[in-house]
């Protein structure tokens, strides 16, 4: 090619070096494509309470599994039957259980302790008889100082998916030595603003020129080559002019991360949802009736804070374990209207009890949501070009095993998403020859570049607690005891 542009004398001098031209097709006579960047790793929970819908796990007394390891049932199960859209994108695993809980004092059977070690897998103290607090803070707040762009960055996120206010019942997410993690307001018209900023002029200003970047910023190293730059930009064509300018707002974004320790990626997918797109939902919320218009507006705030890369981690939280009334699967009511969700759980020990076939189908509703969120990351486009599912690990998971017994053995579990960290592939069903929530979390820290063994409390029951476990809530099939591990190895992914 002629009037070839001299490469080496346009990076010499101040900045120069650091600014590291892309390679243009102006510098050699092929075409040529910067690689796009890696996205970063992400983490997102869902969480319900009460474990499993029906049955106690005995004689086959279980809706939720799958059945036998293997490739998913068409199906999946009555109680799963919601994740089916998503059925190749998922993992679901028997054979998880919370021991931990077994060392609380107190709090035999209570939801207390189950609430404070099902996500810390940290010993509780007491707070009085059938109630726990927890002490160490919960895995998604591990994962999120890990995996955060710099500390400004919140290390995890909570959205309520029901409407709280004074029936906001979550105790399952900590912080630093159990403190109260950052929950956002679960009036996703409300949430906005609190994560994302007031939101801009319906006006905005024009977008500002190379020139006005360079001259707003004295400080940027692009200043030191700004004469050099204007000059090379004017002799390239057009596709090399926006390569250039890509690139010199990409060094700008990264300067702006470098003093906070890292830089924050947000996609192209990034937007600020709108909150005046929420409706009118005023009207009784006792019990949940306005969840079927306000979870999915909160769905798309958890997805779009990580898209806009305001936080690494996050959980849409199910809080709501005692009485709602989930109006998208019972819209005539019923006997879910005039019972209660938590005492119906408990009359359903057994599958062919009268409450099971209520309790399959108000469990449909976590299911969709949960399908929901799965397919809208994957429409999301992520800083490679590829879905942001691809990049993000989706847990759910509960605090009991069979809620109608408080038992803690059997802990449901879907994975889904980041199928690099599935060696063995997804669509299919593991079934574990017991394993803990710690061994869970250890795992899932791997899966997003960690190398633990352990989360939480570790050695055996006996090391971390004077309990008896004489309580049957703790009979994980062929019992506890003290040397019991709280540790029994990885989770076949």
């Amino acid at each position: 090619m002629s009037q070839r542009v001299d490469r080496r004398k346009f990076l010499v001098g101040a900045g120069g070096a650091l600014l590291a031209l892309p390679m243009l097709e102006a510098f050699a006579p092929r075409e040529a494509h910067a690689d796009l960047p890696a996205p970063p790793k992400r983490v997102l929970f869902v969480f319900h309470p009460h474990g499993r819908p029906a049955g106690k796990g005995y004689d086959g007394e279980d809706n939720w599994s799958p059945g036998a390891a293997g490739p998913l049932p068409a199906s999946i199960s009555s109680a799963l039957a919601s994740l089916v859209p998503i059925r190749d994108k998922i993992v679901t695993v028997d054979g998880i259980d919370n021991i931990v809980r077994a060392a609380a004092f107190n709090d035999t059977a209570g939801h207390g302790a189950a609430g404070a070690t099902c996500l810390t897998c940290a010993v509780p103290i007491s707070n009085g008889p059938d109630d726990s607090i927890a002490t160490s803070h919960s895995i998604d707040y591990e994962l999120g100082t890990r995996l955060r762009a710099n500390e400004t960055m919140p290390p995890s996120m909570i959205f309520p998916a029901q409407l709280a206010g004074a029936q906001y019942m979550g105790y399952w997410f900590w912080g630093t030595g159990g403190s109260p993690p950052f929950i956002v307001d679960s009036r996703p018209e409300v949430a906005i603003p609190q994560i994302f900023g007031p939101a801009q002029p319906a006006q905005p200003p024009p977008t500002p020129t190379l020139h006005d970047r360079l001259v707003g910023r004295r400080a940027s190293i692009l200043d030191g080559v700004a004469k050099s730059f204007t000059a090379l930009r004017s002799k390239l064509n057009a596709a090399d002019r926006d390569r250039l300018d890509a690139h010199a707002a990409f060094i700008e974004k990264l300067e702006k991360g470098i003093g906070q320790g890292g830089v924050v990626q947000a996609t192209e997918s990034c937007v600020r949802p709108d909150e005046t797109a929420v409706p009118d939902y005023s009207g009784d919320n006792n019990r949940g009736q306005k969840d079927a218009i306000t979870t999915p507006f909160q769905i798309e705030n958890v997805v779009q804070a990580l898209a806009c890369d305001i936080t690494r981690v996050a959980a849409l939280e199910f809080h709501n374990g005692y009485d709602p009334v989930f109006p998208t699967e019972f819209p005539s009511g019923g006997q879910i209207v005039s019972d209660n969700w938590h005492n119906m759980i408990h009359n359903a020990p057994q599958l062919s009890d009268a409450n099971t076939s209520d309790l399959t189908k108000a469990f449909q509703y976590f299911g969709k949501s949960f399908t929901s969120l799965v397919q809208r990351l994957d429409m999301m486009l992520d800083l490679d070009g590829k879905p942001m599912l691809e990049s993000t690990l989706v847990v759910w998971v509960s605090d009991m095993g069979y809620g109608a017994a408080h038992f803690d053995w059997n802990v449901p579990v879907v994975l889904a998403g980041m199928p690099a960290a599935f060696p063995k592939g997804q669509g299919r069903h593991i079934v574990m020859d017991r394993r803990t929530l710690g061994d869970l979390y250890a795992q899932i820290l791997r899966m997003v570049g960690g190398t633990d063994t352990t989360f939480g409390a570790t050695g055996t029951l006996g090391a971390v607690s004077a309990n008896q476990f004489a309580d049957s809530a703790y009979d994980f099939g062929s019992g506890i005891s003290p040397s019991t591990p709280l540790h029994m190895g990885p989770i076949d992914v």
